[in-house]
């Protein structure tokens, strides 16, 4: 099959011949139309992520991308809830077992014994991938393929950081969020999804283009983070703040957007280089912030997103479309943030 593949972290990609994977147990093949590319796929291009590299390196994943769509044409021994030729997606939790306490306390994301597309199983940037039937999303049929991609790790991910919002935090409707980073490929997603939910939206990214869009998206104040402190201090403080950035500046932010007793949503992933979270314990005691981590979404949370989408609530920004060819193009263009949005490669 046809593949973009990592020959050297960092450097452009390499479209090669590889072979074609076959479905293990309980798992799928999927025969892919379209990917969406993360900024996480930026990180692990450039090696940037330590312990995902070692894993990679260990196993010789090559081929990343974690937000396919396509077709299931084979089934491996003991798969059975799929059919040939149902629509699916490939995320970026590619299985996990179901049985372990991690799992059955309803967080499956962090199960020790789960796989990841493009980490430990190669991922989507190619015409077909693996992926557990437990794992794979089916797709509605109102929502097109380039639509539904970016929706297997970023919308999903977005979803599951505003559902925390209650599940974990207890912050009710009606409350103010800011999001920080909610110009970029995860926060986009995430304002509307907060709105959708009745949470007031403050957007807070940098440069007039993105505090546009964020007003566009329906946010109720637009900021640039140079004025988010001290716009959002009027206003009492944000309830909670949600982390989409990959950069400690943004948790810096974040923790003095977030009020008394608020708190604060880790999503975005900075380069460990950055160093630590920018908080002490004294810190976080003395103004009882709650910092909540959380990590890609699972089963029934895409059922609900995919719910919003269908009621018009929730639509996807693409700004980049394009083609295997054209990856390191892309992947290098969103490190350096040059545009808002998404962006899909057809396969």
């Amino acid at each position: 099959m046809r593949a973009a593949v990592v020959r050297v972290w960092g450097q452009p990609l390499v479209l090669d011949e590889v072979d074609t994977p076959h479905p293990g147990p309980g798992d799928v093949r999927v025969r892919l139309t379209v990917s969406g590319v993360c900024h996480s796929d930026v990180h692990q291009w450039k090696g940037g992520w330590p312990a995902e590299r070692a894993v990679m390196e260990s196993l010789g994943i090559r081929i990343l991308g974690h937000e396919g769509v396509g077709l299931v044409d084979e089934l491996g021994p003991g798969a059975s809830r799929l059919r040939l030729g149902d629509r699916v997606g490939v995320p970026w939790m590619n299985s996990w077992c179901g049985a372990c306490d991690v799992c059955l306390t309803g967080y499956p994301q962090w199960c020790p014994n789960s796989r990841t597309t493009s980490v430990s199983v190669n991922g989507t940037f190619a015409e077909y991938a693996t992926v557990s039937e437990r794992a794979a999303v089916p797709v509605p049929a109102t929502i097109e393929d380039a639509d539904a991609a970016p929706l297997m790790c970023a919308g999903v991910t977005a979803y599951g950081a505003v559902r925390r919002l209650v599940s974990e935090l207890r912050i009710p409707p009606g409350k103010i969020v800011a999001v920080v980073g909610g110009a970029g490929g995860l926060g986009h997603y995430a304002i509307q999804i907060a709105k959708a939910l009745g949470y007031r939206v403050a957007g807070v990214d940098v440069g007039p283009e993105r505090v546009q869009f964020m007003a566009r998206l329906g946010a109720e104040w637009a900021l640039d983070a140079s004025e988010a402190k001290d716009r959002i201090r009027k206003l009492g403080g944000a309830d909670a703040s949600l982390v989409f950035t990959p950069k400690i500046a943004g948790y810096e932010l974040a923790l003095k957007l977030t009020r008394l007793v608020g708190g604060v949503v880790a999503v975005g992933i900075p380069d460990p280089a950055e160093g630590p979270l920018p908080v002490t314990p004294s810190g976080l005691i003395s103004h009882g912030t709650r910092v909540i981590p959380t990590s890609v979404g699972v089963t029934h949370e895409f059922e609900e997103l995919f719910q919003l989408y269908d009621r018009g609530l929730v639509r996807g920004h693409v700004a980049r479309r394009g083609t295997l060819g054209d990856l390191s193009t892309i992947l290098q263009d969103m490190a350096e943030a040059k545009y808002v949005g998404r962006a899909v490669v057809s396969l």
